[in-house]
């Protein structure tokens, strides 16, 4: 159900930005962290053929694949901005990384990335499920009187990837009450492949 409420939001055709770079034949993304209900699952990036990775800051997720077109027959990777797990000496882009499923089989799928933009400053950074995702989605907040952009904590990056720039700039997201989502979810527009599954061995380095 919270799957397919994603993917009515993707078919809408919310412009999220894209975050490709030029990758060179011998860049390859080592496995790296993410979350599936609380759990560490190991995410490992595989090539596609495309020489363009998934990026943005200093991190990398993959190699993109050709089709940036959100497809129902794929998993979903939430990039939350911000998070707590991943952090860079640029704190704008300290993130948590959520996928909505682990494979038990070993084999590789295709995933979706999606933006996961915390709005409201009292909403919690450390989110580790795709449940609590779609709950801040849905939940609202009222920006008090002198709230400003500044204030969302989200927003060097929602200026950079979406022109989210001042708080008129937020009005398509209001609902009719004026307040605003605690998080916004937008697809990013682009994909990777890779395998998850569950850690033996302990978590892996963060992405770089």
């Amino acid at each position: 159900m919270f799957s397919r409420h994603i993917r009515t939001l993707s078919k809408i055709g919310v412009f999220a930005g894209t975050l490709s770079l030029t990758a060179s034949p011998r860049d390859t993304v080592k496995p790296y962290s993410v979350y599936h209900n609380g759990a560490d699952i190991v995410f490992a990036p595989e090539a596609a053929g495309t020489r363009k990775v998934a990026s943005f800051g200093p991190w990398n997720l993959g190699e993109r694949l050709g089709d940036d077109k959100p497809l129902d027959n794929r998993l979903n990777l939430y990039v939350v901005i911000p998070g707590s797990q991943y952090h860079s000496s640029h704190s704008e882009y300290d993130h948590n990384l959520i996928v909505n499923k682990y494979l038990v089989d070993g084999k590789a799928r295709d995933w979706d990335i999606f933006w996961c933009f915390i709005l409201d400053p009292s909403l919690r950074p450390d989110l580790r499920s795709e449940r609590e995702l779609l709950m801040a989605k849905q939940e609202t907040f009222r920006p008090a009187d002198l709230f400003d952009i500044k204030d969302v904590p989200s927003h060097v990056l929602m200026a950079e990837r979406i022109g989210v720039k001042h708080m008129v700039d937020l009005k398509r997201f209001r609902r009719k009450d004026g307040s605003l989502p605690r998080m916004l979810i937008l697809p990013a527009r682009l994909a990777v492949r890779a395998t998850a599954r569950l850690h033996e061995m302990g978590p892996p380095r963060p992405p770089r």
